[in-house]
């Protein structure tokens, strides 16, 4: 483990709210690189969601939120899975 992925995991144990935006980015960025393995276009993603290229850049480069129906149809069209598992709320 190097430097960077300690601090991120240090990080993460005492900011929940660092650790909900690193997991975001992450997963994002996962959703990117299954397009780019697709051999997908954001041109191509854009008309199977029904939505425009320039919306699928801002989704892709963090600038606009989508919401989480569009990230799962997303996640199908380049052929990828999102998995979500609920953790209790940490007590202060």
């Amino acid at each position: 483990m190097d430097d960077l992925d300690r601090y991120i995991e240090e990080r993460c144990a005492r900011d929940s709210e660092f650790k909900a935006a690193y997991e975001a980015e992450s997963a994002l960025l996962a959703l990117v690189r299954a397009r780019q393995e697709a051999n997908l276009t954001q041109k191509e993603v854009a008309e199977a969601l029904h939505v425009s290229q320039p919306y699928i850049a801002q989704i892709e480069n963090g600038s606009r939120k989508p919401g989480y129906l569009l990230l799962f149809r997303y996640a199908g069209v380049v052929g990828a899975r999102i998995q979500v598992s609920p953790e209790p709320h940490p007590t202060a």
